[in-house]
């Protein structure tokens, strides 16, 4: 479950914090569930209108939220990587 008004994801009953970033990575997949967010989409709204060369950074950013919501980070279900296009958060049910 992820809580955005308190930057939290709570997994297997625990509290986990997340950083500015993670949230705000989050929230804009969050915001376009199901769909795909192309990486551009992604580096923009973590880093504004000067988003080129944060490709290396997202990644990083990527893996530690996979970290913070899926049961097996390696083998993610909710956070996917779509090859060439970007990302895709889905939702469990």
């Amino acid at each position: 479950t992820i809580d955005f008004s308190r930057a939290e994801v709570i997994r297997d009953g625990e509290t986990i914090a997340l950083t500015a970033k993670e949230h705000t990575l989050l929230e804009t997949l969050a915001r376009n569930e199901g769909k795909i967010v192309t990486v551009d989409a992604l580096c923009e709204a973590l880093w504004g209108d000067n988003p080129f060369g944060y490709a290396n950074s997202l990644n990083a950013h990527i893996r530690r939220v996979r970290e913070k919501i899926e049961a097996n980070p390696s083998k993610p279900v909710s956070l996917l990587t779509i090859k060439g296009l970007g990302y895709k958060l889905n939702a469990r049910k």
